[in-house]
């Protein structure tokens, strides 16, 4: 780049402060009053607008300033001079106030005003003739996400420029992105400056270049010199550079007045009129005015109108006679985007535009899934099984076709085409939706080549189409010249002018297109003639401002699913999407697509398809879909039960011998309490990631509280009694009864489950007969001797003693391990869920922290806590075991929690990670017998568990807690909350004492005298 300071760090610098300026309301940070975007006709304007409107719901654009686009006159082409007016005209309607301040001049004195000339017809590039080379793709990423343009660009570094500027007007080139050290700016002197920037001779002869005086005062401006010419006018500075123009004039508050009262806005009787001014038609035409053949050499005095001039120009040249003209010349460089070939080199070619924002993700490196590329995509949705060759381009596309684009292919805008999409080599393929006059709504395909100038004349024998003589491809396509040209004069001749492409529909428009490229041969001379064509030039002039909106909507949303998707399928937390869904088709669409993923993956990653099945009923309620919402949420609660069961040891209660091998089989256990680790053992968390849990198994008032009585009868039925209450039991005579589904909260669910896991039963036979065989039927006796909604695991223990009893009847050993893993079985089968530390709480003895490692197959390692007799003491002398009366009612917990942890809600999915932590340290605490650090553990714990269910606590529970908080070193309520017993370690036993006479006073719930239990599960056989 040949500058010496460092581009890159002021490219940073304005772009943080753009952002600053987005984030802020305070409007200390300097900023325009108004942002003018120039156009050649109503229909660019309309363009202009829409992505200004984009912006502005993007929060890309400061809300405070005022943003316009204005339209040439009647869409007659007035020159930047001519449209510089036109611009003041429309600001002074949109932002003047009713009432006329003192003077022009004074209003100017207060407003920073920045005019971009965007209106020139592109002919050199084409695809910008319809918005402009203003919203050209840039190869860098803005820093809100997407492709950058000039207009962003020139937003985010005139930060810069504009902190320079008091007051005043600033006009400037929308085919530029200028990179240059601001602080070389005077723009608090008199008049009006321009802008250059040192740069190499031979790059002046390509634009304007200054020259100056020593001061800084502009005396000549030369247009493309070549270096004789600018050292003969003095021009040229050190080391042989020169100072060549960026296009940026700057206007103090006077010569600002001066241009708004040529436009024709003045003050009439206290208010403010707009009128024609300079741009009032003479003879029948507005005079064309340009900023750099009549503004600036007017200023320097090299150009005065001729006495028979558009009366006009002499007002102008008027006005602007005697300003002060002065030009700082600052360290930098810019960027040009001119034609085709350099458009794509600056997207595809390391660049020194690029190169200035090493920090920002480049723009096309992320491609879509099987889509082999070696080129650049920007704003697309391509299908799987395209190739990308270097150096090639896609822009705006929307394809549900493969896409093969051979090197320096360029596609843009290309939706809905029929059939695979084979670009050649050096290739513009670039669909415009057109509403010509008295025609319907259509699509124009433009096909030409990258290296074609279109505005190379016939006459000059330099027009090309696809980089050959352009009259060549037409013979070849057996098209005549004044077919493409009627009425055309020979001089005027160019591919811009020329009438190539069929309006018509997309399929239609392709066939041409493939036609004209030489990739097919479906089309034909005779049909080309017969359609309505238009040119490159009158494509523009027609294009649907509408559709085109309508399809960046389209591909937005389609963006949109393409990322909620993947984001889904990759672990992240999809709430803000679904927020944020840009519809309902969108979220509809989303949903079935991980739905059907996860049917795919099943088999083999289960756990996976678990969470992409919840995710998607996500997406489907938020579409208001229930049904299809519910069945995803099924499906995913069957994929978790899929994976526990996979994970279980097929052999846990098959039957070697069919016969009883007792008469009466007594088992009973204790409850278990769980300090930390609680939901960690749950699948699929235990599954994914591996559980950790501290609990302890406790004896309540000397007794262990649940108990399976198995009994042999002599009647052939299988009868189930819940020792809690007399007379509750059930009778099944019939296999059907017992193998039926499990209805959760049946009492005696767990022994029909049990006796289906046993597979004793089977369909079709029938239970007397099955029963006989073994030596009759069975009697379940089940009690539980622990108030109702106790959080002690009670459901789980009570699983365990059933399937234990079971086991023993049948004569099969069954280890704690195994015991635990068939529970986990039992529970999902139930649908209950639930994870195994509560079984595993009642089945292993003692104080214990358990643990198990990722994977299906969930074995336990269990760990007592290493305490001597003195710390095991000091706990029961300080841990207090209330019930508080309080029954949970909340329903679905398990669900709430696990679909948390399978929506990968962020918030659970880290509280999940700490509690395992939390088990750990607590086991440590308990071991070195720190009690007010377990005390802090617990209360920690307690804040968590709150954060995965809302509704671990209520009104009663913290009025209870807050009662007692000053005897307790920690709190929590034992299982999953909401009710039932409290567990709370005193900071003394002292003040445990205190607190179990607190708690005794108050006439509510029920102290429970507990010890440690010594021993899991205890059976007694009758043989």
């Amino acid at each position: 780049m040949g500058s010496t300071v460092d581009l890159a760090a002021i490219a940073a610098r304005a772009r943080r402060r753009y952002a600053e300026l987005l984030a802020s309301t305070s409007g200390e940070i300097p900023w325009w009053s108004a942002v003018v975007l120039t156009a050649g006709s109503q229909r660019q304007a309309d363009l202009y607008s829409a992505e200004i409107e984009h912006r502005r719901e993007r929060g890309a654009l400061p809300e405070t300033a005022l943003v316009l686009s204005v339209a040439d006159p009647d869409d007659q082409r007035v020159g930047s001079g001519g449209a510089t007016f036109s611009a003041l005209q429309a600001m002074a309607r949109a932002s003047l106030v009713p009432d006329a301040p003192e003077s022009i001049e004074r209003w100017w004195q207060s407003q920073r005003v920045l005019v971009i000339h965007s209106g020139g017809d592109s002919r050199r590039l084409p695809q910008y003739s319809l918005s402009g080379k203003l919203f050209a793709a840039l190869p860098v990423e803005t820093p809100w996400g997407g492709a950058s343009t000039v207009f962003d660009e020139f937003m985010a570094l005139s930060t810069l420029w504009v902190a320079r500027l008091a007051s005043g007007l600033v006009l400037a080139s929308g085919d530029v992105v200028l990179t240059f050290e601001a602080g070389g700016l005077c723009w608090d002197r008199p008049g009006v400056s321009g802008v250059a920037i040192r740069q190499s001779a031979e790059v002046g002869s390509r634009h304007g270049v200054y020259v100056t005086d020593p001061e800084g005062r502009v005396y000549t401006f030369l247009q493309k010199p070549t270096a004789a010419e600018v050292r003969a006018a003095g021009g040229m500075l050190d080391g042989e550079q020169v100072a060549v123009d960026t296009g940026l004039l700057r206007f103090d508050a006077r010569a600002s007045a001066s241009l708004t009262q040529l436009a024709g806005v003045e003050a009439v009787d206290g208010h403010w009129s707009v009128g024609e001014g300079v741009l009032a038609a003479a003879a029948g035409a507005r005079p064309v005015i340009d900023l750099y053949r009549h503004v600036t050499l007017a200023l320097t005095g090299q150009w005065t109108p001729s006495p028979d001039a558009d009366p006009h120009w002499q007002r102008v040249a008027d006005a602007l006679h005697g300003l002060p003209f002065h030009c700082d010349i600052v360290e930098g460089d810019f960027t040009h985007v001119g034609t085709t070939a350099l458009f794509r080199s600056l997207l595809t070619e390391e660049s020194a535009l690029g190169s200035l924002y090493e920090t920002q993700q480049r723009l096309g490196r992320v491609t879509p899934p099987n889509v082999r590329s070696a080129g650049v995509i920007v704003d697309s949705i391509l299908e799987e099984g395209g190739e990308l060759g270097p150096a090639s381009v896609v822009i705006e596309c929307h394809l549900d076709v493969p896409v093969v684009a051979a090197r320096g292919a360029i596609l843009h805008g290309l939706e809905n085409i029929p059939s695979d999409v084979r670009i050649p080599e050096n290739t513009v393929v670039h669909q415009i939706p057109v509403s010509p006059p008295h025609s319907r709504p259509a699509v124009v395909i433009r096909v030409y080549g990258v290296q074609d100038d279109p505005k190379d004349t016939l006459v000059g024998g330099r027009a090309t189409w696809f980089g050959r003589p352009i009259l060549e491809v037409l013979d070849a396509l057996g098209l005549d010249s004044d077919d493409v040209w009627p009425g055309v004069a020979e001089e005027e001749r160019t591919l811009w002018t020329a009438l190539l492409y069929p309006v018509a529909s997309v399929e239609e428009a392709w066939d041409c297109a493939r036609w004209m490229m030489g990739t097919a041969d479906s089309f034909s001379a005779d049909r080309w003639r017969r359609s309505q064509r238009l040119s490159l030039a009158s494509s523009a002039s027609c294009v649907d401002a509408q559709q085109l909106t309508a399809a960046r909507a389209r591909r937005v949303q389609a963006n949109w699913q393409l990322t909620a998707i993947a984001m889904a399928q990759s672990g992240t937390d999809v709430r803000p999407l679904v927020a944020q869904a840009p519809g309902v088709s969108a979220l509809v669409a989303v949903g079935r697509a991980l739905s059907t993923r996860a049917k795919e993956i099943e088999e083999r990653k289960p756990t996976e398809a678990a969470s992409w099945s919840y995710k998607a009923s996500r997406f489907l309620s938020q579409a208001g879909l229930a049904d299809e919402a519910e069945a995803a949420r099924a499906a995913s609660f069957r994929s978790v039960q899929r994976a526990v069961e996979e994970g279980v040891s097929a052999a846990g209660l098959l039957v070697e011998e069919q016969r009883w091998h007792h008469d009466e089989i007594e088992v009973s256990a204790p409850v278990r309490v769980d300090f930390g680790g609680g939901w960690s053992d749950t699948p699929p968390f235990c599954i994914d990631c591996g559980g950790a849990v501290l609990n302890a198994a406790l004896t309540l008032d000397g007794e262990y509280p649940i108990r399976t009585l198995l009994r042999r009868i002599e009647e052939p039925v299988i009868r189930c009694v819940t020792g809690e209450r007399e007379g509750d039991q059930c009778e099944w005579r019939n296999a059907e009864a017992v193998l039926a589904e499990a209805k959760p909260g049946s009492r005696f669910a767990v022994p029909a489950v049990a006796l289906q896991m046993a597979g004793i039963l089977r369909e079709g036979r029938s239970l007397e007969t099955t029963l006989r065989e073994f030596g009759g039927g069975l009697e379940f006796t089940t009690t539980v001797n622990v108030p109702m909604g106790s959080g002690l695991g009670t459901s789980s223990v009570l699983g365990a003693t059933v399937l234990r009893a079971l086991a023993e009847m049948l004569g099969l050993a069954l280890a704690e391990a195994e015991l635990v893993d068939q529970v986990s079985t039992l529970e999902q089968r139930m649908t209950t869920g639930g994870g195994w530390q509560d079984q595993a709480g009642g089945v292993f003895p003692g104080v214990k922290l358990v643990t198990s490692r990722p994977g299906p197959r969930q074995r336990l390692r269990v760990a007592p806590v290493r305490w001597c007799g003195r710390h095991q003491q000091e706990f029961l002398d300080r841990f207090v075991l209330h019930y508080t009366g309080l029954v949970r009612v909340a329903k679905d917990l398990l669900t709430q929690v696990v679909g948390g942890y399978l929506a990968r809600e962020v918030e659970k999915v880290q509280v999940l990670h700490s509690i395992k932590t939390l088990a750990v340290e607590m086991s440590h605490a308990m071991s070195e017998g720190d009690w007010d650090a377990l005390g802090s553990l617990i209360d920690r714990h307690w804040e968590m568990n709150k954060v995965l269910d809302p509704n671990t606590t209520n009104a009663p529970i913290n009025a209870c807690l807050e009662s007692v908080r000053g005897y307790l070193a920690g709190a929590k309520l034992a299982g999953a909350g909401g009710g039932g017993f409290l567990m709370l370690l005193a900071k003394s036993p002292e003040a445990a004492e205190d607190l179990r006479r607190h708690l005794s006073s108050q006439g509510t719930g029920q102290l429970f005298r507990y010890d440690i239990a010594v021993e899991g599960l205890r059976v007694s056989t009758n043989a």
